[in-house]
């Protein structure tokens, strides 16, 4: 189902927006056909903590990058200088551990954005040479370095979003030996709540026909379908889901156990082993936000299941074990009431990028069809519990390459607990409730679920399609 790291990409021309130093502009470039690469010139200022306090530092970030690309071809941002402005009191501390002279490096976490998936890295520069550390006003520390290619696989935008900044600060004595500590090292966040674009590239279809020139586009009522002759196998039902925003239109199959705690016992949420189980469509990565007093990447995506046309599992026939030695076997029935909200939450300071995503979403559950001992027992047509089911799961993972754990596109285990409720309008004749309810409510019911890898039919070049179905695990 979250994950990810992963965001839709945003429209536009290559922006180089600064905007957060006052006096800093935007400049705009269109859509040129596959260019030269063009100067990314960004003023940002960021509060840094060294060892005696915190500081404002102005930085600026220069590259250069292609303004437009082929789908397929490499971006590679090129000539990366990092300069940082650090004031006197904090360059005074370098002072006072015997330093005459200071070199550092900085590494500055930029967050790649591209057809529905965000990836956050490192760019790293160093200096080229140790600079004396004056006895008043501000030093000004100037590196250089490299940034790591990035690859864009479908027409769209790949956007550059600057994070947070790591500096490296190494004084050395006047006779030549290093300080202790022999490195400082200082953490920075942004001073502005407002994401920093670097830049944005135009990334267009190898193929000159009039539609591929753009990502295609969908409406919020009309979910992407495959392109004519695209040669994606996708399910029937495959990410049919209302888009928003800058969602993209995905699916994946789901599949899993469920406790109940008092009979002993955990169902396959799939008719057989053998079967397919459902489907969950994602309306992948619809908005997102990134925190950078906190260094988080948050992301937003909405998903419903589908099995049949119908948002719920498959009915699976289960046995269990009533007072731990009473075979109790009956159809369950478990039906989404509510389009499941994903948050997930990615770190973006420093590898390995932990994600904490949470799917949260209402279900009813019925039974039907219960044999106890063989015997069948009559719970009549409307037998359920009293109220619906709040059910919140949970994956963790790392947003590493290749991800690790749970990510929303590669999928992988979400666990969580529900109560169930007590049980109303139970048996033909004779009321059952409170045998129902005694032996089967209560909290503390395990479920654990298992997502396979996401397909995007309008983006195949980006997913995997078709999906695969993943193994339930226990």
């Amino acid at each position: 189902m979250s994950g990810g790291v992963r965001v839709a990409a945003v429209a536009g021309g290559l922006v180089l927006a600064g905007g957060l130093l006052a006096g800093t502009a935007g400049v705009a470039i269109g859509h040129p056909a596959v260019s030269a690469t063009v100067p990314v010139r960004v003023g940002l200022t960021y509060a840094c903590r060294f060892p005696s306090g915190g500081y404002h530092v102005g930085v600026t970030v220069t590259a250069t990058v292609p303004p437009t690309v082929v789908a397929g071809q490499q971006v590679d941002p090129a000539s990366v200088a990092i300069t940082a402005r650090l004031p006197h009191a904090a360059v005074a501390d370098l002072s006072k551990l015997g330093g005459v002279t200071v070199s550092g490096s900085q590494a500055l976490t930029v967050i790649e954005a591209s057809a529905g998936q965000a990836v956050p890295v490192q760019w790293t520069a160093q200096a080229a040479s140790a600079r004396a550390i004056p006895a008043t006003g501000n030093l000004t520390l100037a590196t250089s370095g490299t940034a790591p290619p990035v690859t864009v696989g479908s027409p769209g935008t790949l956007t550059f979003t600057a994070g947070s900044l790591a500096l490296a600060l190494s004084p050395v004595r006047s006779d030549g030996s290093a300080t202790d500590p022999a490195t400082v090292h200082v953490s920075c966040t942004m001073m502005t709540a407002a994401p920093a674009t670097l830049a944005v590239v135009q990334v267009i279809s190898a193929s000159p026909t009039p539609s591929a020139s753009a990502t295609p586009s969908a409406t919020p009522s009309s979910p992407l379908s495959p392109p004519p002759g695209s040669g994606v196998r996708a399910p029937k039902g495959c990410a049919e889901i209302k888009v928003k925003g800058t969602g993209v239109p995905t699916c994946g199959y789901i599949t899993g156990y469920s406790d109940v705690a008092k009979l002993y016992g955990a169902a396959l949420l799939q008719s057989s082993p053998s079967a397919r189980p459902a489907l969950v469509n994602l309306d992948f990565a619809e908005r997102h936000v990134i925190e950078h007093r906190k260094h988080e990447l948050i992301e937003y995506s909405t998903a419903e299941l589908y099995y049949h046309g119908l948002h719920e599992l498959p009915p699976v026939r289960a046995t269990f074990l009533a007072f731990r030695f009473i075979p109790v076997t009956a159809t369950l029935h478990i039906t989404e009431l509510a389009p499941i909200k994903i948050v997930s939450v990615s770190g973006i300071a420093a590898p390995p990028y932990p994600i904490l995503v949470r799917a949260t979403t209402k279900i009813s559950i019925a039974i039907s069809d219960v044999l106890v001992n063989g015997v069948p027992l009559d719970i009549g047509p409307r037998c359920r519990p009293a109220s619906s089911v709040p059910l919140t799961l949970t994956g963790r993972g790392d947003n590493t390459i290749p991800p690790k754990g749970y990510t929303v596109p590669t999928g992988g285990p979400l666990t969580g607990r529900l109560t169930i409720p007590p049980f109303v309008e139970c048996g033909v004749g004779e009321n059952l409730d409170p045998l129902l309810t005694g032996s089967i409510s209560g909290p503390g019911n395990f479920v654990k679920m298992t997502q396979g890898k996401l397909c995007g039919p309008s983006q195949p070049a980006n997913w995997v399609c078709p999906p695969p179905v993943p193994r339930a695990r226990h």
